[in-house]
């Protein structure tokens, strides 16, 4: 096993040096290393269907208080993750000018904790917000905060009260558009395309791969598990992400 670890990461190194486009497609894998929970995965809270009601678009405007009180207990810790290894590695090879932007699923706003610029958020992030009623945008940490010290039940505008929402797509919202153009966009440019931390189960997200694919480039999935794009890979590192982007980060 180790060997062919080790042989993976090898092709995946070459693949890396060789491109000249590259984009990265992140998943939840890439932020639990940094303690923030997947509550996709089996046994998690994805199954608690009260909960996830209270983090629909429905369940926001029924009730903000229990939103961000479920928010809370879904990812309790996003305004205080520091970035891993694995988003050190996107944001170094982004300022090397090696890869063109980051494709990412995760709201943690990590990545361009990390240093990269150019980063398609298409579900969204949790560290902004706006106003339903007046569309006022806000900063959320100090909200969040004030909510877990128990001071604050939910963030209200400043200038008509009205609740504030995070400008993240919450179940029963649209994505943004913009956003997924220029996410299918990037994925069609690209010369190779690094998946890392992602079950690609999740549409229309995971047709990214695809359409990078279907343009040429290489593809290099870095996951725990099996994906359905395996097959379509032209190198598998199946182990965690900390070692594949320390490894690579000595690499290059």
């Amino acid at each position: 096993m180790k060997e062919n670890m080790n042989q993976a990461l090898s092709q995946a190194i070459s693949l890396i040096k060789e491109a000249e486009n590259i984009v990265a497609f992140s998943g939840a894998g890439i932020s639990t290393e940094a303690g923030i929970p997947d509550f996709r995965s089996n046994g998690g809270l994805w199954e608690d269907h009260e909960l996830m009601e209270l983090m629909s678009a429905r369940g926001f405007r029924r009730d903000p208080a229990g939103f961000y009180r479920a928010s809370l207990q879904i990812m309790p810790n996003i305004h205080k993750a520091q970035p891993t290894s694995a988003h050190l590695l996107l944001a170094r090879l982004e300022a090397e000018g090696k890869l063109a932007s980051v494709i990412t699923q995760n709201i943690d706003g990590l990545h361009q904790a990390a240093g990269s610029k150019t980063v398609h958020e298409i579900h969204g992030n949790f560290r902004t917000g706006h106003c339903l009623n007046c569309h006022a945008g806000f900063e959320m940490v100090e909200f969040y905060e004030h909510m877990e010290s128990g001071h604050l039940k939910y963030p209200r505008c400043t200038d008509c009260g009205a609740p504030i929402k995070p400008d993240v797509v919450l179940f029963g919202d649209m994505l943004p558009f913009d956003v997924w153009e220029n996410a299918v966009e990037a994925a069609g440019r690209a010369d190779l395309m690094i998946v890392l931390g992602s079950s690609l189960v999740v549409y229309p997200a995971a047709e990214l791969p695809n359409t990078a694919i279907s343009s040429g480039a290489s593809l290099i999935i870095v996951n725990r598990e099996p994906t359905d794009f395996d097959a379509k890979a032209d190198v598998i590192f199946r182990g965690e992400l900390k070692d594949f982007a320390g490894a690579a980060l000595d690499a290059l």
